[in-house]
């Protein structure tokens, strides 16, 4: 009885120092971020515009209002990258509502931030170059991120 009550406190134990690197979803929270698109975010010509002219600056204060969002402490967290969930070259906006913490490939080896800018980069390429509709776009990464990889970046 006593070696499995030490396993249970064992198990116990590995599971409260693991929850930490647990605490993350590889989706954003849709109560969060649910993705939004700027005024002129409809438009491919202006959201193909590839300058920095629709980003705002990524302030302590404003990385931690999305970390605290996101039930993480508020500082410097190298396993995240604070992240537009519909990319500003999709005509994302760069308000609270468009952004949060997505894993690095340190803590999450697949579904990544580092994925999901590969799959950024071979949308963002396609409604630019006319072969995928902006709209459609913006839906499909809004929606579920990992299902547009699979169906835009593993087939293209």
């Amino acid at each position: 009885m006593a070696t499995i009550t030490k396993l249970f406190a064992v198990i116990l134990i590995a599971g409260a120092l693991a929850a930490p690197a647990f605490a993350f979803d590889i989706r954003p929270d849709p109560d969060s971020t649910e993705g939004s698109v700027r005024i002129d975010g409809h438009s491919r010509e202006l959201a193909c515009d590839r300058t920095k002219n629709h980003r705002g600056p990524m302030t302590a204060d404003r990385r931690d209002e999305v970390l605290l969002r996101y039930g993480l402490p508020a500082g410097p967290h190298p396993d995240y990258e604070i992240d537009h969930l519909i990319p500003l070259c999709l005509g994302g906006s760069d308000d609270f509502s468009n952004l949060w913490p997505q894993p690095r490939r340190s803590i999450e080896p697949k579904w990544n931030a580092e994925a999901k800018d590969r799959l950024e980069r071979i949308m963002c390429d396609m409604v630019c170059g006319g072969q995928l509709d902006i709209a459609t776009a913006q839906e499909a990464i809004a929606k579920d991120w990992i299902a547009a990889y699979h169906k835009y970046y593993e087939a293209h």
